[in-house]
């Protein structure tokens, strides 16, 4: 029996920090975006996209995550989360977003081969500015 313990501590001892799959890769986008909100008025939203040779390829392999952010309402923005399987086989995606200080898993589910998954969130934003980054999390 305590042999059988001693398998159990590695599993009892891992998080998946909320996610609902376990991990095989994660990789980071170059593509932080930056919401400046004043106090009144509307929000500018900027963004620059780096792509190295080694990314033209996509993330972990053929996927790509192709975030897109625009402005809802006064103190409101749109992320858009869609994930690209540019590869032959399935898999469970998600998309860890930093919101400033935050940090969301947003559980985007089966992609399967050569199709697309997205799902949207809607996040309201203080006046001031702040970056969103995210990094594609998948697992088999």
């Amino acid at each position: 029996m305590a042999l059988l313990g001693a398998f159990l501590i590695p599993i009892l001892l891992s998080s998946l920090q909320g996610l609902t799959h376990i991990l095989t890769c994660q990789q980071a986008t170059n593509v932080p975006f930056t919401v400046q909100l004043p106090e009144h008025g509307q929000a500018t939203i900027s963004s620059s996209a780096v792509i190295t040779r080694e990314q033209a390829n996509g993330l972990c392999g053929g996927l790509r995550l192709n975030m897109r952010v625009g402005q809802e309402s006064a103190n409101k923005v749109k992320i858009i989360l869609p994930i690209v399987n540019g590869t032959k086989h399935e898999w469970q995606g998600s998309v860890k977003l930093k919101l400033g200080g935050t940090t969301v898993p947003v559980r985007i589910g089966s992609i399967p081969a050569g199709e697309t998954r997205q799902d949207t969130i809607h996040f309201r934003v203080d006046p001031g500015t702040h970056e969103i980054n995210g990094s594609l999390l998948i697992g088999p």
